[in-house]
């Protein structure tokens, strides 16, 4: 059965420190998994970063600051890793910009690993050596089924303190016009007993040199033991919950300062001229 633990008393390395040293679930599944060894092939300490990820991070940073009008919100909604992030999905290259632009300036942010398709973004060998060294680990399809590896590597990572970046719509979207989201979400964080982060980003849709992209991280979305509930009803509140947090952060965006510098500067001097 799965159990609640303390998190003073968990035997998983990292994954049952919380602030406060409060009860936490943790499924039988994940407990079964984060004992096993991480892929050889994938960075093994999440916590120190390697110097090609570190590296890799502030080139694009530097790049997107450059190329893009960027702005971010709501790094103080960061929770302590271990922690999913759970984002809207719009093109391939939202990690790119979620990563190094939100979630790799936090002082000791451990490393953000990321699920990618093996037989489209692992097609390569040079791919294979280099990607994992970046976050990336490859989940296979199986005409619809679960792969039990890319999930057993989910726990794992979590086990060790990492971050996980996934996109529950399952698909790209328009806007703030979600997908349906995947059950998946809910199911991993409440086997793992870690806190999600919602994200909502704009902007990338119709992406152009000097656009505005708007990155907006929601408060965490905790999930609660299941205690007498049924598993997978409290899975599926963890997702709505995850959906209403993204919208919220769309809503965050919108109520946001639109103007650029240029333009309230503008209008700071015609106010003056009017007195």
């Amino acid at each position: 059965m799965p159990s609640i633990r303390s998190s003073r008393a968990s035997s998983t390395p990292d994954a049952g420190s919380r602030p406060g040293g409060r009860d936490i679930y943790q499924g039988k599944e994940y407990l079964a998994a984060a004992e096993l060894p991480l892929d050889r092939h994938l960075h093994q300490d999440p916590r120190h970063p390697t110097r090609v990820y570190r590296l890799a991070c502030w080139l694009v940073r530097l790049a997107l600051r450059v190329f893009f009008r960027l702005r971010v919100e709501g790094r103080e909604n960061i929770p302590p890793a271990p922690f999913i992030i759970a984002a809207n999905h719009t093109a391939w290259y939202d990690s790119l910009f979620i990563i190094a632009a939100a979630f790799s300036r936090q002082g000791q942010m451990p490393m953000v690993y990321t699920m990618a398709r093996w037989d489209t973004v692992f097609n390569r060998r040079w791919k294979r050596w280099l990607l994992p060294r970046l976050g990336l680990f490859a989940v296979r399809s199986h005409r619809g089924e679960l792969d039990e590896g890319a999930v057993a590597t989910f726990y794992q990572l979590l086990a060790r303190g990492a971050v996980v970046l996934i996109f529950p719509e399952g698909g790209y979207s328009r806007g703030r016009q979600l997908r349906p989201l995947k059950k998946g979400v809910g199911h991993f964080a409440l086997q793992a007993g870690v806190p999600i982060s919602p994200v909502a980003v704009s902007g990338l849709d119709r992406l152009r040199p000097f656009a505005r992209v708007s990155i907006s991280i929601g408060p965490p979305v905790r999930p609660d033991p299941p205690g007498w509930w049924d598993l997978n009803r409290r899975v599926l509140q963890v997702v709505e919950r995850v959906r209403s947090a993204i919208t919220q952060a769309f809503d965050r965006q919108e109520s946001g300062p639109r103007r650029g510098w240029v333009a309230r500067t503008w209008k700071k001097l015609r106010s003056r001229r009017g007195r």
